[in-house]
């Protein structure tokens, strides 16, 4: 089966809803948040395919974003998602003064975790940035393994933990995947509590930021829309 990303169209919120799914249920964006992300910001909105044997197309993944003004000296506007993302509708998505594209959510259908698409669907967002001349990739990134590492180890602050490595590599599985694609969290002040509700990372999250001047993108042949 062959991957690939598309932008994606009111046609495919029957699949959209399908991936969405896999979510928590408490967490899941209803069909209204969807759409208003196609119609706001579909140059944003990136579906994940494979192309199954017989020859059909199968959703394996979303990927959503919104362009936004950062400042990595700056933080404040990062105190919740729900905040940043107006409660997931979006508001403003003019390109005028805008420097940075939001990766707003990413969920991968159950049945395709473990397979090779988070790092593309991300990147795909790393590329429309760059394209639209963005200098920076941003994510609000849950930290999965921040309660099961305090109880297993020693109680330590949040940003502590999303410092520390096994061998070479994070310990949290999910700041160790966008570091291993140039995502680096610039500051303590990026570790930001009460952002989303996560029993596994307590409701913290870390801003991670790729900085396309420092990090552009170079291979993108496995990106092809």
């Amino acid at each position: 089966m062959s991957l690939f990303i598309r932008n994606a169209s009111i046609a495919d919120l029957p699949a959209i809803l399908e991936v969405e799914k896999s979510w928590p249920e408490s967490g899941r964006a209803s069909a209204d948040k969807f759409i208003a992300r196609i119609q706001k910001f579909a140059q944003g909105f990136f579906l994940v395919c494979k192309t199954l044997p017989n020859g059909e197309e199968k959703v394996v993944a979303t990927v959503t974003s919104m362009p936004l003004w950062f400042d990595p000296n700056q933080v404040s506007q990062f105190t919740s998602w729900d905040k940043v993302t107006h409660h997931g509708m979006l508001d403003d998505c003019n390109l005028n003064h805008k420097n940075a594209l939001y990766i707003i959510s990413g969920v991968i259908d159950k049945a395709h975790r473990g397979e090779n698409i988070f790092e593309p669907g991300v990147l795909r967002v790393a590329l429309q940035a760059q394209n639209l001349g963005m200098r920076y990739v941003i994510a609000g990134a849950v930290i999965p393994g921040y309660r099961k590492y305090c109880q297993n180890h020693q109680e330590i602050p949040a940003w502590e933990y999303c410092q520390q490595r096994k061998g070479s590599k994070l310990v949290d599985p999910l700041l160790a995947m966008y570091e291993g694609i140039q995502f680096r969290i610039p500051h303590a002040s990026h570790v930001v509590p009460e952002y989303y509700p996560d029993d596994a990372s307590r409701n913290y999250a870390a801003i991670v930021v790729r900085d396309l001047s420092t990090d552009p993108l170079s291979e993108t042949k496995f990106l092809r829309d």
